[in-house]
């Protein structure tokens, strides 16, 4: 029977990440690249800080050798990812970042591989193939003439978040997703305090309506809420399908950097976009 509660939590949990780029894409207008993380972060903590009282329910006491696994949960997850993302939307559009990004599961697939040991049916494999000919297809014609920096960068946000989704699996599984999001927000936000400088208070300051409304959906949607429906989804199911059902986002920031910012779609876009959604039809389809 197909889960269908998941994969809803799937597709709002794609909704919610697509987007994400183009709220990037506009705080990036008025905050620098680490202003904007530790921003985001800085309220993220907060809100941890509130609701960790009354959902923190951790099924085992921590043990300090898990310390070593969290940090690099922490790392990958709140300062590699997003300090590199947003120093590469200063270069790159939304829908090209989205759609980079999208390299991800591939990296979660291997690592789930040869780090988890679960086993990649033939099935999922022909998924990642069509995912990334698609990934490769929209990304083309802009890749053609845009610096190398943005890009590179974007490349290792995604290197990061294949790493901490696969180091995030043991974890959740031992002490549950609400713990394990909330202990990296707040080890991940401790690491940023050494970039705090004057600047954040100036620019913070005179952010415009617009620019706080993209921060609070990067802080509180598409970090707050979308890292319990993330961490809930690795506890749940195989760490390696997960990725590829994923590659619904970089459809949705492509869309959205369409609609919302204007950004044009060529033939190559499209292309890709159809061998995007037969990826991840297949990626979910149940095992014959």
């Amino acid at each position: 029977m197909v889960n269908l509660r998941g994969y809803t939590l799937i597709v709002v949990l794609s909704v919610i990440w697509g987007m994400a780029f183009v709220a990037i894409k506009r705080a990036d207008v008025e905050l620098s690249s680490n202003n904007l993380t530790m921003l985001r972060w800085f309220m993220v903590t907060a809100a941890f800080l509130v609701l960790y009282p009354l959902l923190a329910k951790p099924k085992a006491k921590f043990e300090r050798k898990d310390f070593p696994r969290l940090l690099v949960v922490a790392l990958t997850s709140v300062d590699i990812y997003h300090l590199s993302l947003n120093a590469a939307e200063k270069t790159v559009n939304a829908s090209l970042a989205g759609m980079l990004i999208s390299l991800s599961p591939l990296t979660t697939v291997l690592l789930s591989g040869a780090v988890l040991h679960e086993r990649i049916h033939r099935r999922l494999g022909l998924a990642l193939v069509l995912a990334i000919a698609g990934a490769v297809l929209i990304s083309s014609q802009d890749l053609s003439v845009t610096a190398g920096v943005g890009p590179a960068l974007v490349i290792v946000a995604a290197l990061a978040s294949g790493t901490y989704t696969v180091a995030s699996k043991p974890l959740v599984g031992k002490y549950g997703p609400f713990a394990v999001a909330a202990w990296a927000a707040f080890l991940g936000s401790a690491i940023l305090l050494p970039l705090v400088s004057p600047s954040l208070i100036q620019q913070a300051e005179t952010l415009s309506e617009v620019g706080w409304a993209s921060v609070l959906y990067l802080a509180i949607l598409s970090t707050v809420v979308a890292n319990l429906i993330f961490f809930t989804l690795v506890g749940r199911q195989a760490v390696s399908k997960l990725g590829v059902q994923l590659y619904l986002v970089p459809m949705v920031s492509a869309a959205g950097g369409v609609l919302v910012l204007g950004e044009s779609l060529g033939p190559a876009t499209l292309a890709g976009g159809a061998l995007l959604l037969a990826a991840v039809a297949l990626g979910m389809s149940r095992r014959r």
